[in-house]
């Protein structure tokens, strides 16, 4: 036997005996039923493929960081977010859908943030012949998908025949494209798969419009992120709930001198408001004069598939991750003193 082969056995067993743990002990409300409205990724997908997830998750951590992974104790970020995207409930419809997000708004803020307006929806390739129609002024727009990440095409109108061409084989994919599948991120598979057009809401032309983004549990921020230069240097800027600068790497590169804006306590209690039914959400935002956009709530950034560069980042972020089902475990002394 080989030693890839005795390493991806080792890892299974280890997936399938936290699983049995999960189960046996009912960690994390696994062996009751989801509340009313609400599923988890273990009410989707099959035993053996939650199996799968986990073993890969565990190779993974190997294989990027060097890590071992505790699916029955978990306490880094890390092992909390991939737990969460099989064991955390999310109320429906699906909140990762970008059209429908709005219905995720808690009506107590809604005169504090709205979504970014659309010029467009629809189930169908965006064609020249469709594009015209909609008679839109000059200026740079953004086509998305409504049920993935990465699924974003900026265009110019007046539209080249190139950009034309792009954004047609782009729209056209994205509707056939099951996102999130290889990933676990199950709750894409429960949206109605539509294309959509956004008018470009940067301060000005080649300027990024910056995300505000903040990680929750039950409404409460346990910290925050700001992604800057997104499209020429990225950098990202991690912070504690009271805005503090955090000088550790969660998925790229960081750097100091990033301040919040003025509005930022507005940003927080909207991001706090509208987490409060997730045992984890990023909330992402933006700021637009003093205007407040929800952007769209993120279940698990890249997927849960990549570890933060900074392990002492890992442990900070999962210390924080409180107030959910994570807190009800109980430790086994034996597993302790191990």
């Amino acid at each position: 036997m080989t030693v890839q082969r005795y390493h991806n056995r080792q890892t299974r067993r280890q997936a399938k005996e936290s699983i049995e743990t999960i189960y046996g002990e009912n960690l994390f409300g696994a062996a009751d039923p989801a509340p009313v409205g609400f599923l988890r990724g273990i009410d989707v997908y099959p035993h053996h493929v939650v199996v799968q997830k986990l073993t890969r998750a565990i190779q993974m951590a190997h294989g990027q960081r060097g890590r071992k992974l505790d699916f029955v104790q978990p306490r880094t970020y890390y092992e909390k977010l991939v737990l969460s995207k099989f064991f955390a409930p999310l109320p429906m419809p699906s909140p990762a859908d970008k059209i429908g997000c709005s219905a995720h708004i808690p009506v107590d803020v809604r005169d504090k943030v709205k979504t970014i307006p659309t010029v467009w929806t629809g189930a169908e390739p965006i064609t020249k012949v469709l594009l015209d129609s909609l008679d839109l002024p000059p200026g740079r727009y953004y086509a998305k998908s409504n049920n993935g990440c990465t699924t974003n095409y900026a265009f110019d109108v007046p539209i080249s025949p190139e950009q034309m061409q792009l954004l047609e084989r782009y729209s056209t994919g994205w509707l056939k494209r099951l996102h999130g599948e290889r990933s676990g991120e199950w709750y894409y598979s429960k949206i109605r798969a539509q294309n959509l057009i956004e008018p470009d809401m940067s301060p000005a032309v080649g300027e990024d419009l910056t995300d505000w983004k903040f990680h929750c549990c039950r409404g409460k921020v346990f910290a925050g992120q700001i992604d800057v230069e997104r499209s020429t240097n990225h950098h990202q800027l991690i912070y504690d709930r009271d805005f503090n600068y955090v000088p550790e790497e969660l998925f790229f590169f960081t750097k100091p001198g990033v301040e919040w804006p003025e509005h930022r306590m507005k940003m927080r209690e909207v991001a706090e408001a509208i987490s409060r039914p997730f045992e984890y959400a990023r909330i992402d935002l933006y700021l637009v004069g003093d205007q407040v956009y929800l952007g769209e709530i993120t279940m698990a950034p890249i997927g849960g598939q990549r570890l933060p560069r900074s392990e002492t980042l890992d442990h900070w972020m999962g210390e924080r991750w409180q107030g959910g089902i994570f807190d009800e475990i109980i430790p086994d002394p034996i597993r302790v003193r191990a």
